[in-house]
């Protein structure tokens, strides 16, 4: 018979120097008689795992080794009632303090069962960390973990276009800041291993776990011990589910169907009135594991997600449209009733549509899969496999009325782990973990031929058809021509001299370098069968052009190089109604801002007048995107750890980890400038000459080799080795290796963490280097390799900082191994029983992202190419890591048994942080990477949580200020650097107040409620003063105006019933219940999102009046102010069904 006892059991938690990135935790304690006598040889184990240990003369024992999670433990010993703990929640790097207190034998009695509850106050914490396990997490309404990182305070994502790292929406990252950190300062971690790209130092798009596949996760935002590296802001860790004894299976399905229809049930059947219908959510998740039948020591773990958004974003729209007609070939097809009331609404002919419209997509699925070899209660194996594919279309208000120029974004991730962990004593474990973590991502442009004239869109944008300045994309009989010199003769334009694709080619890039010459008689550019040809290798038939690259082909198309990219400026607004009407069959000119008869109504009133001012607003209808784009991180990461209880009292482990990265980049922005483009890679140098090593010009050249000018490296061309592998690469293989020592002293009323790290790495790379062999990072050196021998003769060949010398060449530098050390400290001290007073102190060291590391060096051979190309940046392999310093103190205490509350403060110092610097060399401005940019910040942190039966609750308030001399890395490229001593100032990420709260509970009848909700300060901006006439920005005061702040409330309601064995569950998911339209962006003269201010309004009217009589020219329809994109989404309702079996 087994008796239950239903009252509380306090688990004392004491964090414990774990892994680097730990995966398991620690149970101790005492078993004792009901006297008190310490119980010697008593066995306590934990039956679900197979460990346990005995205790010693004391009665004192210690458990090591246990995987995060919620166990049994079971204490007995002969002559003694048997006594069973359940609910014990294991958690990463904690101690578990469990003692026993055995009643001696009844013959009645066989077992004890104790129900356990973990206090409210872990005595062993030295800094904060939140753990929520998955019944939490699937009882929020969250759609996808990374919802969790915002749910804790001081925790700051940025939604805002206008004060935001460029480009961080284009390249799909998540900017998140973390207690006045930068972006990127997070160490991302799945089951102890390292999960961020490299290249951009931070997750997004194509990192997303799937929430079945999740069994805690553990976020640490500061005060982290020594095992813990390559992060300075927190530490956030995925532990993965594995398999258990029994099947278990679940399924979930969410939609916003519901929500769309419950919306037409009160008149709003339509895409424009209906939020729900309009966005198209559908949600799927699954997940199944337990035992693989025949092998009862072999489990497994399968489960995916797959998400799809119709629409990436959208958007609700003012009610002035434009109706009626678009053009007017005659005068009776005007009504002048709607002419009029769109002159009087200022709307352009495509803003047509008011209410809800969409934009882009967004489409995500991933798998997990996991299994576990259980050799022996000490030997355990665990290998996992875990892919993600992403595909989606972001907004952007260029294509607000057209988007086939616009960019796509493929990313997909591929993980594989495999973990030994062995116990070779009571008191010693290991564990070797190697895992390999690969991201593709690839942005791009899709080819269209929109007539199937075989002509693409690109191609006829770039080639007019006669005397228009393009050819016609919607009319395949209107193709590329030139009109001879004679009026009369047209020759077609079959061939693109930049790509060198040609008219009926595969889609790619061409190198004409070796085709045979042949006589161009129609003139079209290609060889034509009638055309005579010079026959060079005497083969009887023309020799043509070279593919050197085939297009991309993926999700049923063909996607763009950058040498097909068109510029959008000149399809912008106005100037598409011109290239339009240029194509119109039998009609010459194009509509102008005047009557068809002088006093009649004009319908091209949005045209531009007689002095020439027209609606400029910076709409695209034509042209492509300002991004392409192509990366592949491979990460392999090996890892051991050993850990050992030297001592009753003292705990130490050691670890050792080492990164191999190859990284392949190439990044191409405005590519319709050619060599003007702003063009990153990570490929070394190679001279393009073909293997003869010989280009136009030189002595000996008599014609082109294979391979001269065709854009890729060939055997025999020269090239610099810069990782010194002997081959060339269009990759980088940058390496990092850390060690660290963590001591864990632990007593009743102390515990104490002390350790230390060493973090290394070595670039693989060259430097820029002075005649005196040093590092120049800034500067390069030249010298006159007179004798070819690619060596300086120090003596004989001149050396200068000055180009311009004869043969000449640079000086280069291998890069070095560099290293960092950390020490860490942090203590507990335990006042009473429910209160502790905590301090921690710690070195954060972060390797800077190697975008920054790396940009441009494969030019470093030819400086004033660089320095002339693009925006003249340049990375540098002798960076530093990037340091922040922290201290933090904690008073925390626990109230009865349903409550508790904690205060702290902390303190942050950064400095060595990424920027780029002005340097310069000779007639030439250039700008390096450096670390040279600084900031700190602190804060208060108020935690309170409450819990009963049934129900959880957290608040957490974080007050804090976050000052930074720059706020990103890129921001001098920008257009922000300013040449001069630099100050602190406001971040537009500080958010002085961030308050988080959220509940879950049970309710009668079955239903199942949770809670989240949100309040934040708003960003701070420069407010826009008067100098004159003229608006700027008051400089002397930045940052120090703030927007309206954010408020959020987010509710999910379910209703469970039993049937069949299976659990079901109906519910609804509520985001943003209260309906709000929080501010992303304000005006800075007005500091609100919808009202840029009277000074700029002024501009709204009829092209060339002045509606307002403030002295300016009208050149602004009224839609250009109407930007919902600076407010954020409206209410979401999402149904959900799920369906459990375990």
């Amino acid at each position: 018979m087994i008796r239950k006892i239903k009252k509380r059991y306090s688990i004392f938690i004491l964090i414990t120097a774990i892994i680097q990135a730990g995966t398991d935790g620690t149970i101790r304690g005492k078993v004792t008689d009901i006297d008190g006598a310490p119980l010697a040889g008593a066995n306590i184990y934990v039956p679900d795992i197979g460990t346990g240990a005995a205790a010693d003369l004391d009665g004192n024992y210690i458990i090591l080794n246990i995987p995060v999670g919620e166990y049994d433990v079971a204490a007995q010993m002969m002559g003694y009632e048997k006594q069973r703990i359940t609910g014990v929640n294991v958690v990463m790097d904690q101690t578990v303090w469990l003692n026993f207190k055995l009643p001696i034998d009844n013959v009645d009695l066989e077992e004890v069962v104790i129900v356990g509850t973990r206090p409210l106050v872990e005595k062993g914490t030295t800094s904060k960390k939140i753990t929520v396990d998955k019944e939490a997490i699937q009882s929020l309404p969250i759609r996808d973990l990374t919802e969790l990182y915002t749910l804790q305070s001081g925790v700051v994502k940025v939604e805002s276009r206008n004060k935001s790292v460029p480009d961080h929406e284009e390249r799909g990252i998540e900017e998140i800041h973390v207690k006045g950190g930068r972006s990127g300062e997070i160490a991302y971690m799945m089951d102890g291993m390292y999960l961020r790209n490299p290249i951009f130092g931070s997750i997004g798009s194509g990192t997303r776990l799937n929430l079945f596949a999740v069994r805690q996760f553990d976020w640490q935002p500061g005060g982290f011990n020594a095992e813990y590296g390559d992060a300075q802001s927190a530490v956030s860790n995925w532990h993965t589910n594995v398999g258990g004894s029994e099947i278990e299976y679940h399924f979930r399905y969410e939609t916003s169907s519901v929500g769309a229809v419950i919306n037409s049930w009160l008149g709003n059947d339509l895409e424009t009135n209906n939020y729900d219908l309009n966005r198209g959510y559908d949600d799927y998740n699954f997940g199944i594991g337990g035992p693989i039948i025949g092998l009862p020591k072999l489990t497994f773990w399968l489960s995916g997600q797959y998400t799809n958004n119709d629409k990436y974003s959208v958007y609700e729209f003012d009610d002035k449209v434009y109706q009626g007609a678009e053009y007017f070939l005659n005068e009776s097809d005007l009504d002048l009733g709607i002419l009029e009331e769109n002159k009087n609404n200022l709307v352009y002919p495509w803003d047509n549509i008011s209410g809800f419209r969409g934009f882009g997509f967004d489409k995500t699925w991933d798998v997990f899969a996991k299994l576990s070899y259980k050799f022996t209660n000490k030997l355990r194996v665990h290998g996992s496999y875990w892919q993600v594919a992403n595909h989606r279309q972001a907004f952007s208000p260029t294509y607000l009325y057209w988007d086939e120029g616009r960019n796509e974004l493929f990313r997909d991730t591929y993980r594989y782990n495999f973990e030994v962990n062995q116990s070779i004593t009571q008191s010693t474990f290991y564990t070797l973990r190697f895992s390999r973590f690969t991201q593709d991502q690839f942005q791009g442009v899709r080819w269209r031929d929109n007539d199937k004239d075989g002509y693409p869109n690109w191609f006829e944008w770039r080639h007019p058809a006669g005397y228009k300045e393009i050819s016609d994309t919607e009319n395949p009989y209107v193709v590329p021509f030139s009109i001879g010199e004679d009026g009369d003769t047209i020759r077609y334009t079959n061939i693109d001299e930049r790509s060198g694709w040609y008219h009926g080619a595969e889609p790619g890039l061409w190198n004409w370098e070796m085709a045979e010459d042949f006589i161009d008689r129609n003139g079209n550019g290609i060889w034509d069968p009638s055309e005579p040809f010079t026959d060079s290798d005497g083969n009887g038939q023309w020799d043509g052009p070279e593919l050197i690259k085939k297009l991309v082909h993926r999700d049923g198309d063909y996607w763009l190089e950058p040498e097909m990219y068109e510029n959008y400026e000149p399809f912008y607004d106005y100037e598409s109604v011109n290239l339009l009407w240029q194509n119109v069959p039998g009609y010459f000119g194009t509509p102008s801002n005047r009557s068809f008869i002088p006093g009649y109504p004009n319908p091209y009133y949005y045209m531009p007048d007689a002095s020439g001012v027209a609606w400029d607003e910076g709409r695209a209808f034509g042209g492509h995107d300002n991004f392409y784009a192509s990366s592949t991180s491979i990460t392999d990461e090996i890892r051991f750890d050993i850990t050992s209880q030297i001592t009753d009292k003292w705990k130490i482990r050691a670890g050792i980890d080492y990164k191999s990265h190859k990284l392949n980049f190439y990044e191409v922005k405005y590519p319709w400038l050619g060599a003007g483009a702003k063009i990153q890679t990570f490929a070394e140098y190679w001279q393009d000459t073909g293997p003869d090593g010989l280009v136009l010009g030189d002595e000996g050249y008599t014609s082109a080799d294979a391979g001269e000018n065709n854009g890729r490296w060939d055997k025999g061309e020269k090239y610099t080795d810069a990782n010194s592998n002997g081959r060339w690469d269009d990759f980088r293989e940058p390496e990092e290796f850390s060690a660290y020592i963590q001591n864990t002293f632990e007593v009743p009323w102390m515990v104490i963490n002390y350790g230390i790290r060493i973090d290394m790495v070595d670039y693989n790379s060259q430097v820029w280097s002075d005649t005196l062999g040093d590092f120049s990072p800034g500067r390069p050196w030249f010298y006159s390799d007179l004798n070819d021998n690619d060596i300086w003769d120090k003596g004989l060949e001149e050396a200068s900082d000055i180009a311009g010398l004869a043969r000449q060449k640079i000086l280069l530098k291998n890069s070095n191994w560099a290293y960092k050390i950390s020490p860490r400290v942090g203590f507990s001290h335990v006042i009473t029983d429910k209160s502790t007073f905590t301090f921690n102190y710690g070195l954060y060291f972060q390797n800077p992202i190697y975008q920054n590391v790396y940009l441009n060096t494969n030019s470093l051979e030819d400086p004033e190419d660089l320095f002339e190309e693009g925006e003249g940046a340049v990375g540098n392999a002798t960076m530093n890591a990037q340091r922040t310093q922290q201290y933090g103190a904690s008073f925390n205490v626990q109230v009865g048994e349903n409550w508790s509350y904690s205060f702290g403060a902390w303190v942050r110092d950064m400095d060595q942080l990424t920027r780029y610097t002005h340097e310069r060399s000779g007639v030439y401005q250039y700008q390096v990477a450096s670390n040279g940019d600084y900031g700190s910040a602190k804060g208060l942190d108020l935690t309170l949580e409450w819990r009963w039966a049934l129900f959880g609750s957290q608040l957490q308030y974080t007050y804090s200020i976050a000052k930074t001399n720059s706020e990103y890395a890129w921001a001098s490229i920008s257009g922000q650097y300013v040449d001069a001593p630099s100050q602190e100032n406001l971040a537009y990420y500080d958010r002085p107040h961030d308050l988080t709260y959220y509940l879950y509970t049970a309710l009668p009848f079955g239903i199942q409620a949770g809670l989240t909700a949100f309040y934040q300060s708003g960003y701070p901006y420069t407010p826009i003063i008067f100098k004159g006439k003229d608006p700027a920005e008051d400089l002397r005061q930045p940052n120090s105006k703030r927007g309206p702040a954010y408020r959020n409330v987010n509710l999910s309601f379910a209703k469970y019933f039993e049937a069949v064995s299976h659990k079901f569950s109906l519910g609804l998911n509520v985001f943003n219940i209260l309906d709000i339209r929080n501010a992303w962006d304000v005006y800075a003269m007005t500091g609100k999102p919808d009202d840029p201010g009277t000074y700029y309004t002024n501009y709204v009217g009829l092209p060339g009046t002045d509606p307002n009589g403030a002295g300016v020219y009208a050149d602004k329809s009224s839609a250009y102010y109407d930007r919902p994109w600076r407010l954020s989404t409206p209410r979401e309702i999402n149904f959900f069904i799920r369906i459990d079996f375990d």
